[in-house]
């Protein structure tokens, strides 16, 4: 590579633990300085990273391909791949951006006009046209679809792989979603193509996963925790497919935190995938930031590559929102715009004092944490702090149902005598079927146990199998009998069909402003 080879600063480059950069460690180790000048000549500048080598950010990883003596570098194949991939997103991307927003702008119509091959394009509603244009646009990394809950997001994901399938750009799919929401996908895949594509779902033990990998099959479906404790089996079938095989990430805001093993290990698998495509009806539930790393499955960190995003949510929307604007590969489409005949929503507060014991409990433990909190510097707070989290989340509760942290409660707690006026209103006398929406187990349990009348049926964590889950939805859709739904929304919010009840009625809400939205 380099005649003069006494002169050659050799090092190894491979992926960080995080899948979001690059270092190139010296070889050999001590030779850091030598390294850190000849790769400012070829990439510019660079600092060292704090595992003693050299770090490159991906947005840059793509200018190591450049590297020219005395740099040799040895490059493990995930480390090629992740260069190589950042080189074809920033090559093509403004491109695709224009392909894609050209096809937004020019709507339903214009779409038709590009999907000439697209099989049951009469299934398809004219926003749903337009999504798989989109995802299908030639030499594109994929899509971030992000219409909102009940716009079609799964259907459009199932025509736009056909079509890809169909033009011999596609083999597989692989689809990652929420435990919940795994055996929806073989349903839908049935309900629209029938038996065209053998769909396997990832079950049972290790071992019985693992063969499932193994087996032929066209669409593979799981949820994250499996595609963690899998990922070297589904890494090996997406690189010997080698850019035929189709991501996609359903209800993507579960992969929004770095830190997350799940977002890693989705992140390493996405290099060997050609296309990805992200679809959630929520994608920003906390904070502008939610965004960054969905994205980043699509395009590789193209959207936000160099862009500094400051911590505080305000200051950092509008970055965000201009560099998705600016870049951005997303479709976005309101109920409201799809559907203008769908009834809008209407939200009415119940203001319920406690009941006596129920105060006394609530104030207590306000009381002792307040001044728990007066007493105490920043660092002893910082270092307390999930300790504080779990105090407040205690209040939350005694506002629910105090049983769950004061076991000799023995009052009927303000909420349930509340609810016994609203489900006679909405069950009785209207005929509604009611969801009832709680965060705690306890208070999940004692509503169930309140209402055996109404038929009720649960959905938490609790319910453990997914058949159960599946039943429980089943008889509160097609049973008249069952007309109470009574669910956690960190277990049920994401992704499920609950049409079958106008009426929603939240107990208590969590921490989670995602499960409050998904819900």
């Amino acid at each position: 590579m380099n005649d003069a080879s006494t002169e050659a600063v050799y090092g190894r480059v491979c992926v960080t633990q995080h899948a979001d950069a690059l270092v190139v460690d010296p070889v050999p180790p001590t030779d850091r300085h030598g390294l850190l000048a000849a790769m400012r000549a070829t990439v510019g500048p660079l600092r060292p990273s704090g595992l003693g080598g050299v770090g490159v950010a991906g947005v840059r990883a793509a200018d190591l391909l450049l590297a020219a003596p005395p740099l040799v570098l040895r490059w493990t194949e995930a480390a090629r791949r992740f260069a190589e991939n950042r080189a074809r997103g920033r090559d093509r991307h403004a491109d695709v951006h224009r392909a894609v927003e050209s096809i937004k702008a020019a709507g339903a119509l214009h779409a038709k006009t590009l999907l000439a091959d697209l099989d049951d394009a009469e299934r398809l509603d004219g926003h749903q046209l337009v999504n798989v244009a989109a995802m299908v646009v030639p030499d594109s990394p994929g899509l971030c679809v992000f219409d909102e809950q009940g716009a079609g997001k799964t259907v459009t994901l199932i025509f736009a792989f056909d079509l890809l399938v169909k033009r011999g750009e596609a083999d597989v799919l692989i689809v990652l979603a929420p435990k919940s929401m795994v055996p929806e996908w073989p349903r839908d895949f049935e309900r629209f193509k029938g038996d065209m594509y053998r769909t396997v779902v990832l079950t049972g033990s290790r071992r019985e996963k693992r063969e499932a990998v193994c087996t032929p099959a066209d669409v593979i479906v799981t949820n994250f925790e499996t595609a963690v404790s899998l990922e070297d089996e589904l890494a090996s079938l997406a690189r010997a497919r080698d850019g035929r095989v189709v991501l996609a990430v359903d209800e993507s805001f579960y992969v929004k935190n770095l830190d997350a093993r799940r977002t890693r290990a989705v992140r390493r698998l996405r290099e060997w995938c050609g296309r990805a495509y992200v679809l959630c009806g929520t994608p920003a539930p906390n904070s502008p930031h939610d965004l960054v790393q969905q994205f980043g499955v699509v395009d590789f960190g193209v959207t936000f590559g160099g862009v500094e995003i400051p911590d505080e949510r305000e200051a950092a929307q509008p970055v965000v929102q201009q560099a998705i604007e600016a870049r951005g590969l997303y479709v976005r489409h309101l109920k409201q715009d799809v559907l203008p005949d769908l009834p809008g929503k209407s939200f009415e507060r119940v203001l319920v004092p406690l009941q006596p014991q129920q105060q006394q409990l609530y104030d207590t433990a306000c009381r002792d944490m307040v001044l728990d909190l007066q007493s105490m510097d920043d660092t002893t707070f910082q270092r307390q702090l999930p300790s504080f989290l779990a105090r407040r989340m205690a209040l939350l509760q005694i506002c629910s149902h105090p049983a769950a942290v004061a076991p000799g409660y023995q009052e009927t707690p303000a909420k349930l005598l509340a609810l016994d006026a609203v489900l006679e209103e909405l069950i009785e006398r209207r005929g509604e079927k009611v969801i009832v929406w709680s965060s705690f187990v306890h208070s999940v349990e004692q509503v169930l146990a309140r209402y055996p009348q109404y038929g009720a049926v649960r959905y938490d964590g609790a319910v453990a199998t997914v058949e159960e889950r599946r039943d429980a939805v089943r008889r509160f859709q097609e049973d008249e009998e069952t007309r109470l739904f009574v669910a956690n929304p960190a277990a049920a919010g994401a992704g499920l069909t609950l049409h079958r009840a106008r009426v929603a009625v939240y107990e208590s809400l969590s921490n989670q402003a995602a499960h409050y939205l998904q819900s």
